[in-house]
């Protein structure tokens, strides 16, 4: 392991399950000091305890008391320090658009819009100050859209572009910007539907068939590419949107 995060600050939101969480120890295993952000303490002090490296702030992002308090964690633990900010927390609803209300929409592009840019903008004083860089979640989605997710492609299409305006905004200032497009990742999001333990086997499975992998791909894979983007091995890499998907965005 060669410790490429070393001395690093890291921010993960949604760091307490599936790819963030799988982002944040990696990133802890690499040496960097790492906040997970989340709502719900029991699951990020479970993770948080995985590794000496991670920490965690309890709060709803989408609310300017949880900046506040991200904002006062890096100012009294980090010496005000940040050199990777990870926009991973979103929601994806699945409604067909007969069924969507201009709530729902609000919903949506809150978490995945919204807070993405609120976050950021608060946080982007000190990224410049370490010319650290952003590492966003977007999904294959973005470019190959499906029915029933409108509401979630649509925000990941716009966090796409987000991506590639900052990167070149921000370049002169030496902070890149990156994001993550990953296609059918095996996390607890599949188990919690109204399917039946045999149903939902056979719904992963028939859309695991639609992958030209043949699989679903797991949270590590997803983290491996996030190190590389928050390491200095992509030293000149900004502005690009890397797919980690099976080649489900090359059909």
């Amino acid at each position: 392991m060669d410790k490429n995060l070393k001395e690093k600050v890291a921010l993960v939101t949604g760091g307490s399950s599936g790819i963030g969480k799988a982002i944040a120890l990696r990133f802890a295993k690499e040496g960097a000091k790492v906040i997970i952000v989340g709502r719900k303490e029991n699951t990020l002090k479970e993770t948080a305890e995985l590794d000496k490296n991670i920490s965690y702030v309890v709060g709803d992002i989408t609310e300017e008391d949880t900046i506040t308090k991200i904002e006062e964690t890096l100012k009294n633990n980090f010496n005000s320090r940040l050199d990777i900010l990870v926009n991973n927390a979103g929601w994806c609803p699945v409604q067909p658009i007969t069924e969507l209300s201009i709530k729902g929409y609000d919903q949506a592009f809150n978490l995945d819009v919204r807070t993405v840019v609120d976050l950021t903008t608060h946080l982007l004083p000190l990224i410049i100050k370490f010319k650290g860089n952003i590492i966003n979640l977007s999904s294959v989605g973005a470019t190959h859209p499906a029915a029933n997710l409108s509401m979630y492609v649509g925000a990941k299409a716009a966090i796409e572009n987000f991506t590639k305006a900052w990167a070149i905004e921000l370049a002169q200032k030496g902070v890149r910007v990156n994001a993550i497009a990953p296609g059918a990742i095996e996390t607890n999001i599949w188990n919690v539907t109204d399917l039946s333990e045999d149903e939902a086997k056979k719904h992963k499975d028939n859309i695991a068939k639609g992958i030209p992998f043949g699989r679903f791909g797991t949270p590590d894979e997803v983290a491996n590419v996030a190190l590389f983007l928050a390491s200095d091995q992509a030293s000149y890499v900004s502005g690009s949107v890397y797919a980690v998907d099976g080649a489900s965005g090359a059909m």
